[in-house]
């Protein structure tokens, strides 16, 4: 590319000075022209230090203090307000980047006219997929496609494709698309915000693509939520996201089947129904709220629905474990018309979908049977050195016995000897 654009780079902290130990390096080995990279850190009110050792260890690194955790959508809208760059890379601080990362996103999104570009997220290692693509079901739930699955470095030399969504842990935007679009919506606190800004900038006319030779590599429970707020969060945006970019016809039956299927997972959560419930209470009280964005939304709608369904890619995949719920979530499709939604051309995207789902819980499995594996070996070699341990001071024990038997037997003679004289 002749003219390169200039990159502000934007990463979310919070509390995490231990991962951008590791974030940031990545950032400062790029092959881009660093004249051409700024790079900002939105720490949101750490209690680790954060902010002090930026300053002292990366006084290049622009610092923007909260006082408090405003969540990743809104610190990195406020990166994003922040930034002098023609474009906006948004990192976690939990992942790190190949050199050529930036590099590959940028062409990609200039040679493609998208408004956003996403990465390839693999493991820490580079073993697996992390994030291979954009997924999403009907009601709004996204996932990152081929998780757990080997990472399959041929696919790096594949061109960038259509994809719903972007992954926010590792994305590049056109700043001022991305702050005319209204960037991430702040109310989401975290997750699934990337879902609503790609899914939102379709219906807006733009377009996101995905970029497999732009690798980012995540460290797997490096930051993150309680479980139980996970889960609110996520279920609470999905709602939020399919009443805001759904248009009428659509959303009069995506709607009531997603409050449907999110009561049947109240229903078979067992000690975790709670959750599911409030957010059905949240989603009920926050309606003139969503009403209101919704009509912002589809005042700028530019493509219809037809054009974006087949971007959900896995439009029927569960978001909940087990045979029950499975089968409520057919019996939900069928009684809410769900396949006219979907069009004609997704008559099979029930059994894809599924083979989509069954993949990943395969690539889990595998990963999951690696982590066994190891902590069986860890466990193993473990208990053999503790053995050979055991039986070292068994013989120093036994020895030491024979050693005391011998004295006290030398002592014994040595006293008898003198009592005879």
């Amino acid at each position: 590319m002749s003219t390169l654009p200039s990159v502000s780079i934007v990463v979310v902290n919070w509390s995490g000075r231990h991962l951008l130990e590791d974030c940031l390096p990545s950032i400062a080995a790029l092959d881009y022209p660093a004249s051409l990279v700024e790079t900002i850190v939105v720490d949101n009110g750490s209690e680790d230090g954060s902010v002090e050792w930026l300053g002292r260890a990366w006084p290049g690194v622009r610092v923007l203090a909260s006082a408090e955790n405003v969540g990743f959508a809104a610190a990195s809208n406020r990166g994003a307000a922040a930034g002098s760059g023609e474009l906006l890379a948004f990192l976690n601080n939990d992942l790190r980047v190949a050199p050529s990362w930036l590099r590959h996103m940028v062409e990609a999104r200039a040679t493609t006219g998208a408004a956003v570009a996403g990465s390839c997220v693999l493991d820490w290692e580079g073993r697996c997929y992390d994030f291979g693509g954009a997924a999403m079901n009907f009601h709004g739930h996204g996932t990152n496609r081929c998780h757990g699955r080997p990472y399959a470095a041929a696919r790096a030399a594949a061109p960038p494709s259509p994809a719903l969504f972007a992954c926010g842990a590792a994305m590049l935007a056109d700043r001022a698309r991305f702050l005319s679009s209204g960037g991430f919506d702040p109310d989401y606190f975290a997750y699934f915000e990337d879902v609503d800004l790609g899914w939102r900038l379709w219906v807006q006319g733009e377009q996101v693509v995905y970029v497999p030779a732009a690798l980012a590599y995540h460290r797997h429970h490096g930051s993150g939520l309680a479980a139980e707020r996970r889960t609110r969060l996520l279920e609470r945006n999905a709602l939020a996201s399919l009443v805001k970019n759904y248009d009428d016809e659509n959303l009069a039956r995506a709607l009531p089947a997603a409050l449907a299927l999110l009561a049947a997972r109240a229903r078979l959560a067992g000690e975790g129904a709670r959750v599911y419930r409030d957010v059905l209470a949240e989603h009920e009280a926050a309606r003139a709220v969503l009403e209101t964005k919704r009509a912002a939304v589809q005042a700028r709608r530019r493509r219809a629905d037809r054009d974006i369904v087949p971007l959900f890619a896995e439009p029927l995949r569960p978001s909940f474990f087990g045979q029950a719920y499975w089968q409520e979530q057919c019996r939900v499709v069928r009684a809410f018309g769900i396949a006219r939604l979907l069009g004609a051309e997704h008559a099979g995207a029930l059994v894809e979908g599924l083979d989509a789902f069954v993949e990943e819980l395969e690539g889990r499995v595998e990963s999951l049977e690696r982590e066994l594996a190891g902590e069986r070996r860890a466990r193993a070699e473990a208990l053999a050195a503790h053995r050979q341990e055991h039986d070292r001071l068994v013989a120093e024990v036994e020895r030491l016995r024979r050693e005391q038997g011998t004295r006290v037997g030398r002592g014994f003679w040595r006293a008898l000897g003198r009592s005879g004289s």
